[in-house]
């Protein structure tokens, strides 16, 4: 493959991007005249847990989408059309359904990313496979990376509702592992506390959120959050006590997912493919990302119909004024797009 560094877009580059983004999807643009500014590729749909708040815990999870692996073969050929259809962002996210380190080649698809200029690799984890030695085949040079593993205070809740017996130690010890050994200085950690999925109690919440914080030593790589919890992939009960007048979903406007089979879905919580809108191995970016498909969804959801569309029939998200208060979407600015970095 060839070491080609290609051209990464300046930070003022990414806040005119952003703005662009705003506008157009205020406006309820279909067509857009930009491009994605978030691209994330899924490693494999394989996990070792299986959430109770996740598709993975359905017996017919696999029905639909078989259980397959992204090789750092058909990685290149993916980012080859991205790079050649003109995306300029150094960030990836490694995510969509399953556990980036059940990919064996996790490693290598790094290396193959890097390659292709991403320097920033953000995914999320459960941590139980995120092994000091795992950790170690990971590339340093030109290579920073975000790990967001849900994870609380509460053992006993850990292992009943997201991981096995003994798992919740085995990841304490590995995100532990990441802050205190020099050799992980380029992995930083977000941390989402998953109390608020068995807990509703204000006051406990707080405590179980300070006893999550105490557990790891102070370091300037670790942020800590509280996990909202939605029905977004149609597994986990509404957590809103009531419908909110209705907000446009801003995804479609500014991010592109795939399966590593090369399907673009409607977002990063279509674990199942419910909505597919192209596939990058059979398309261009442009015929994807300005395809009927995706033009379709973006005109449903600026009309106030996303029933049309499977994945975003039963999703409650467009009903929950915190997601799309002015916090929450400059947060979203900050974490994901990470636009004001260097």
């Amino acid at each position: 493959m060839s070491t080609k560094q290609w051209a990464v877009e300046s930070r003022s580059k990414r806040l005119m991007g952003a703005a662009r983004v705003l506008y157009h999807w205020q406006r309820g643009s279909s067509k857009l005249p930009y491009l994605p500014l978030e691209i994330g590729i899924e490693p494999t749909n394989r996990c070792n847990f299986a959430c109770e708040f996740c598709p993975q815990s359905l017996s017919t999870h696999f029905d639909k989408i078989p259980a397959t692996a992204l090789t750092p073969e058909r990685l290149s050929t993916l980012l080859k059309k991205l790079r050649e259809g003109g995306i300029a962002t150094d960030i990836l996210h490694w995510t969509l359904d399953g556990e980036p380190f059940m990919n064996k080649q996790f490693s290598q698809l790094i290396e193959t990313a890097v390659e292709f200029g991403f320097k920033t690799h953000h995914f999320a984890t459960n941590g139980a496979l995120a092994t000091p030695d795992r950790l170690k085949t990971l590339p340093r040079k030109n290579a920073q990376f975000r790990m967001t593993p849900d994870f609380c205070a509460n053992e006993a809740l850990f292992e009943e509702v997201r991981g096995t017996a003994g798992s919740w130690r085995q990841v304490l010890d590995n995100l532990t592992a990441i802050l205190t050994t020099p050799e992980f200085d380029h992995i930083h950690l977000e941390i989402n506390d998953i109390t608020p999925y068995s807990v509703d109690d204000a006051d406990e919440l707080e405590r179980q959120h300070d006893k999550l914080i105490s557990l790891f030593p102070k370091s300037s790589r670790i942020a800590f959050y509280s996990r909202n919890f939605h029905n977004a992939a149609g597994t986990v009960a509404s957590t809103l006590d009531e419908r909110q007048a209705y907000k446009v979903c801003p995804y479609p406007w500014y991010s592109m997912y795939m399966g590593n089979n090369g399907d673009v879905v409607a977002c990063c919580r279509d674990l199942e493919h419910q909505t597919v809108l192209g596939n990058l191995f059979e398309q261009t970016l442009d015929e994807v990302w300005n395809g009927e498909r995706y033009q379709a969804l973006r005109s449903s959801l600026k009309t106030g119909f996303p029933q049309d569309h499977d994945a975003c029939r039963n999703c409650d998200m467009p009903y929950d004024p915190a997601k799309f208060s002015v916090s929450n979407l400059a947060k979203s600015a900050r974490k994901r797009l990470m636009l004001f970095k260097k």
